[in-house]
């Protein structure tokens, strides 16, 4: 018999981004000491300019001491302007993917190159969010997305582990008695939470900062700033440094002495999770019930399904019923996106048969299958509907087929807002929080990402820890 892995996971995510301050890269050799004096690695989330500066410094012996943890990458420029965000900012679905994929393999070549490694995780630098910039990572063969609008239990998000961290360690604060009790004590809250079922806990702390008193982008790049030459962050001294890593030495070894607890990196992370579940026609029964009450993600026996995961599950055994009368007893749902799109408004009540809906599948499944997408509207009977209405009709004609009606039998489905979807997730809220980050331009803001964003939740659903055989 199965049973759950009750295994508190820790990471420990090193943000790596100063390269104008050449004193920094002396923190990394210390932390790496500390991780291995217990045997364990962490994953440093390293700016692709950050290796470069490294290897125009001749600094091989940081290289050489970084090629034995784990290597995640952080954006090539970071802060920078244009950030992420910012050159994605009016751009389309697809343009941005392609635009990310152009400005971003930069960096990830040069992590391989320089560290020996293929980047495990893209940890977003700052507030820069942006939707496309996950599927990017996807398909440039990343397979984690860390911090951002994410939750600190793992998610899937445009066909991607997503997750964000847990605790913050609050490094100008370090290195005294009173914040070591308090990051003991924010451990203990969520791991005694944990302990009886499993889970993450992701902690981030940024190496410069346990030596510098400013955040080196904060200085030279806050609010859309572009200086001709850039500061290094001033120096805190010697003494309050090695108290803080001191610090840093005790908390690891403090987290390891818990039960239950094991260290893993970024790397180890998706092999813990199950990517996609095959449903039963039962499943797919209950499931159909469960989106025509609500249109968010369900878990349901263990397994967890996206909005996009059931459209796809319906739109196959309706196109099966079609062509042999008959559904098929176990389906595999395959990954499709979101709408691309904004989805057209309609208001009034739609009325249609059964027939209609299958009239229009083969087109729908032909789509999906050769684009990879649900599409923004759906022709059916002469009226364009979008994917939400349109996720209702199948669900809908697949409980009258299911109980045995006629395929001539006509209902009524109830028109739908489109881009009312996973509303208790407060998106629009999470995403303009993003933009509060110092490095953006005063008062930034793009519709457009904000849309993109609710467009692709129809990817989202919880991350299902594997089973223990």
């Amino acid at each position: 018999m199965d049973r759950l892995d009750r295994t508190v996971y820790v990471i420990f995510q090193l943000d790596t981004e100063d390269f104008i301050t050449p004193e920094t890269d002396d923190v990394i050799l210390d932390l790496v000491k500390v991780f291995n004096k217990y045997g364990i690695k962490g994953s440093f989330a390293i700016v692709g300019e950050k290796a470069r500066a490294l290897e125009r410094r001749g600094r091989s012996d940081v290289i050489d001491a970084l090629k034995t943890q784990d290597i995640a990458y952080q954006s090539n420029y970071h802060s920078i302007h244009p950030t992420i965000s910012e050159y994605l900012k009016d751009l389309s679905w697809s343009d941005g993917v392609e635009e990310v994929i152009r400005r971003e393999s930069k960096g990830i070549d040069d992590l391989k190159r320089i560290f020996g490694q293929t980047p495990s995780a893209f940890i977003q630098p700052g507030g820069s969010w942006a939707p496309q910039t996950v599927y990017a990572m996807k398909k440039l063969g990343i397979k984690v997305y860390a911090d951002g609008i994410f939750l600190p239990q793992p998610v899937w998000f445009c066909g991607l582990l997503a997750v964000r961290y847990s605790i913050s360690y609050r490094e100008s604060q370090s290195g005294t008695p009173e914040h070591f009790q308090t990051i003991k004590e924010e451990f203990d809250k969520i791991y005694n939470v944990l302990k009886n079922r499993g889970g993450i806990i992701i902690i981030v702390l940024h190496p410069c900062m346990l030596l510098t008193k400013e955040f080196w982008d904060a200085i030279n790049f806050a609010r859309g700033k572009m200086p001709k030459e850039l500061k290094p962050s001033p120096l805190i001294n010697r003494e309050t440094y090695e108290k803080r890593i001191e610090e840093f030495d005790n908390f690891v070894h403090y987290v390891i002495s818990h039960p239950h607890v094991k260290v893993i990196t970024y790397r180890e992370l998706p092999s813990l999770y199950e990517e996609s579940f095959k449903l039963d026609l039962d499943e797919l029964v209950a499931l159909s019930k469960k989106v025509l009450d609500k249109p968010t993600y369900h878990v349901m026996n263990g397994k967890a399904f996206s909005l996009s995961d059931i459209f796809y599950a319906l739109c196959y055994a309706l196109r099966e019923y079609k062509r042999s009368k008959s559904f098929p007893e176990e389906i595999l749902p395959r990954f499709i996106l979101g709408p691309i799109e904004r989805p057209p408004i309609l208001k009034e009540t739609i009325k249609v048969t059964i027939r209609d809906v299958l009239n229009s599948i083969d087109d729908v499944y032909a789509l999906i299958s050769k684009e990879g997408f649900i599409p923004n509207k759906i022709r059916i009977n002469g009226m364009d509907v979008g994917p939400l209405l349109f996720l209702n009709l199948m669900a809908k004609s697949f409980l009258l087929l299911i109980k045995g009606r006629n395929a001539e039998l006509g209902f009524e489905v109830t028109a739908v807002d489109e881009m009312d979807i996973l509303s208790d997730l407060d998106i629009e809220k999470r995403v303009t929080s993003q933009w509060n980050w110092i490095i953006f331009p005063e008062g930034f803001f793009s519709e457009r990402i904000l849309e993109l964003t609710i467009l692709q939740l129809w990817t989202f659903k919880p991350a299902v820890m594997k089973s223990i055989k």
